[in-house]
């Protein structure tokens, strides 16, 4: 799978990384609805599309402008 592939999956820790924000900022934001929620790969497993988060920064690039 290509780095940038939009459907590679990421964890917590990789999510926080790409965003800056810590886990329980964006676990707050996904509970706010301010943030994509994760896909349930197992019950105690959850990732996010790659794509789904560089969506959600363009989206904060946009308002900001």
């Amino acid at each position: 799978m290509e780095p940038n592939d939009p459907n590679r999956l990421l964890r917590a820790k990789q999510v926080a990384e790409m965003t800056g924000l810590s886990v329980s900022t964006f676990y707050a934001q996904i509970r706010r609805g301010e943030f994509p929620k994760p896909l349930q790969l197992s019950p105690n497993a959850v990732a996010w599309r790659y794509g789904d988060i560089v969506g959600w920064i363009n989206s904060l690039q946009e308002a900001a402008r």
